[in-house]
């Protein structure tokens, strides 16, 4: 994708001399959910708000938060979100109106704004390879650890069931915004008549784009499915805001309030209490009251490893 000569690959190394490549030490992005340069997909059904969920995932990435719904941000820098789906009147009223409602903070140098009508490309197609070189060559120069595109469906002109264009897309997309972690938001197929949730099988399209995601979250109208490969399945309860922006359940068992309930080396619920006041922003008290709750629907070997 650059002009600049590539050095050598020779492909296969001793395990020795592979643990001494160039890499990044930390991990995650977003513990434990998201790692660097890794891929994530977000989803739900039509108007269900996972466009708000998507820019606060961004902006916490970006730097202006230290989690995310509870799991936390690992390493920041810039992040970039490109908009395929909404006009550009009705994108930028909605920021307006976080912005005037005081519902985010943000900085202009780590978090970068795109729609449809900002590329040079029009309809943008990542199928294409004049495209995908496109891409690669705005989105490079901003070093990103993470690019966002919304919506997916908008980003190609394949078919969406087809396994080798879902393969295509996702290799041209993951090639393009590399190293950076790429995040799709995607809509989910029609709900099933009784409710219930398969997140490998719910989302639109191919089954090999969930197959390929680092980490799936699909989100209903009050609760936030997800899984990943180093992370079980598992669900968080939203609260929206006014606003449009979610937020955890004020009694909801966080990941973050989950890690804490685990950690051996707080060795009473006040203790645990304290960590997550610091952790969340809330009073200790309140936060007792919350580790309480939380530990008292916890299994009774779990329980008799706390003194409270």
């Amino acid at each position: 994708m650059s002009d600049a000569p590539q050095p050598a690959r020779p492909g296969f190394y001793s395990v020795d001399d592979y643990l001494a490549l160039p890499r990044d030490r930390a991990t995650w992005l977003l513990r434990p959910l998201l790692p660097i340069s890794g891929a994530a997909l977000i989803y739900s059904a039509e108007k269900q708000g996972k466009s708000f969920l998507a820019i606060q995932l961004a902006l916490a990435l970006s730097g202006q938060s230290d989690n995310w719904l509870g799991f936390p941000v690992i390493k920041s820098g810039p992040v970039l979100y490109l908009q395929l789906d909404t006009p550009r009147s009705v994108w930028a009223y909605r920021f307006d109106e976080l912005i005037s409602k005081g519902g985010i903070s943000y900085d202009n140098s780590t978090f970068k704004l795109a729609d449809r009508e900002c590329l040079e490309y029009y309809p943008f197609d990542i199928l294409q390879p004049q495209h995908v070189e496109y891409l690669f060559r705005i989105i490079r120069p901003f070093g990103a650890v993470a690019v966002i595109i919304d919506t997916l469906r908008e980003a190609h002109s394949g078919d969406e069931d087809n396994s080798t264009s879902a393969k295509n897309v996702v290799a041209n997309l993951v090639h393009a915004v590399h190293p950076a972690a790429l995040i799709l938001v995607s809509h989910s197929r029609k709900p099933h008549p009784e409710g219930k949730y398969n997140m490998m099988a719910d989302h639109r399209g191919s089954s090999y784009i969930t197959g390929r995601m680092d980490a799936i979250m699909r989100l209903t109208h009050n609760r936030l499915y997800y899984s990943g490969r180093s992370i079980e399945e598992g669900n968080i309860k939203l609260d929206r805001q006014e606003n449009g922006l979610w937020l955890p359940s004020a009694d909801e068992n966080t990941p973050q309030l989950q890690a804490i309930l685990a950690d051996t080396s707080l060795k009473s619920l006040n203790a645990k209490g304290r960590a997550l006041a610091q952790h969340l922003g809330l009073s200790e008290s309140a936060a007792i009251s919350r580790v309480r709750r939380a530990a008292a629907s916890m299994p009774r070997d779990l329980k008799e490893t706390i003194n409270a």
